[in-house]
């Protein structure tokens, strides 16, 4: 089959490799869409910390089931299906306390940009849905990313009446935040991009936006809330000084999520004063679990969920990296690569 190797920083070859083999509790799968994503475009730019190179790559993906192990006794060929990223063990302390996410024997499935992609038996058991018939490929594909978002949310717990703040929001997982803090009843979503068009589809979506390549966002965001602040500020675009920003930009008895990762290794400065007195509370997220998953789904098969400005377009295998190239130019949100598209 035909598959995305990442190579290194910037290195991304179509390379011929093997349909992958099934173990007894295994489900192959034929891929109709895989999306790409902000974390996508991080490895591609400067690698994995966790895996080194050469490895397929791409983690957000839908198709149909061909194949299943003999053990596999809850999906069958045929089934169009999602899965997350993530496959917990299910047996570790933090899956029996329900934090799946936080699993010691996580395994992850990065191999989505390719013909076939094969699901390890821990996906099968607590990671992987059959995909309603009214959602499209490229809707299901975005439900790994979404129930990131969800489970980020269920930390923070937007109240209704809240004014929320996000930095970096005019990305897809941005405006994923900007529709589930509408969803919880925020009375003004504030929306801190630098780009143009991701700063109009957040207006499209409702929220009140602020050209961050204009200067300091605190003054407007301060203006919006009279004075005091936003009550929830989510740092959704991965940088060390939106991180730092996001406790200033609370109010007193605010609550800031930082939900973008920074690099391995990286330091950030806060003055604790502000924080401590302020009793500023800072919530720190990762990944997400099964039921983060379903009830990603149905927010979106709901319709609560809008992901038509989430997409912009299909691209072929063979193009990945112009994909990857149009992400980061801003000229793109995410882009379905679809497999069984020509390359030319």
């Amino acid at each position: 089959m035909r598959a995305v190797v990442y190579l290194g920083p910037e290195r991304l070859e179509i390379h011929q490799v093997p349909i992958p083999t099934l173990r007894p509790d295994e489900v192959l799968v034929k891929v109709r869409s895989a999306t790409t994503c902000g974390t996508d475009v991080k490895t591609y730019l400067r690698g994995h910390p966790k895996y080194p190179p050469p490895f397929l790559f791409g983690h957000e993906f839908a198709g149909d089931v061909v194949e299943v192990g003999e053990l596999v006794d809850n999906f069958v060929p045929g089934m169009r299906v999602t899965a997350s990223c993530f496959g917990p063990c299910g047996a570790c302390y933090p899956c029996k306390h329900r934090q799946e996410n936080l699993c010691v024997n996580m395994i992850h499935n990065f191999a989505a940009y390719a013909e076939y992609v094969r699901l390890p038996g821990t996906f099968v058991r607590w990671n992987t849905l059959v995909i309603p018939e009214h959602m499209s490929y490229p809707q299901a594909a975005l439900l790994e990313p979404l129930s990131s978002v969800v489970h980020s949310h269920k930390l923070v717990q937007v109240q209704p009446g809240e004014i929320v703040a996000i930095l970096g929001g005019g990305g897809a997982v941005g405006l994923m935040h900007l529709q589930l803090a509408r969803v919880a009843g925020a009375a003004q979503v504030i929306v801190v991009d630098k780009n143009p068009l991701r700063l109009e589809y957040a207006r499209q979506l409702g929220a009140v936006t602020i050209d961050a390549s204009l200067g300091d966002p605190l003054p407007a965001i301060q203006d919006l809330s009279e004075g005091r602040g936003a009550d929830v500020v989510i740092e959704s675009a991965g940088a060390k000084q939106t991180w730092e920003a996001a406790p200033v930009i609370a109010r007193r008895g605010g609550r800031v999520l930082w939900f973008g990762g920074l690099a391995g290794g990286a330091k950030i400065e806060l003055d604790a004063a502000t924080i401590h007195y302020g009793e500023i509370i800072l919530y720190n997220t990762h990944g997400n679990a099964p039921a983060d998953f379903w009830e990603a789904c149905n927010l979106v098969s709901s319709g609560l969920i809008d992901t038509q400005l989430l997409l912009s377009g299909e691209m072929a295998l063979g193009q990945t990296e112009e994909a990857l190239k149009r992400m980061i130019a801003g000229e793109a949100m995410k882009v379905s690569i679809n497999p069984e598209l020509s390359d030319e």
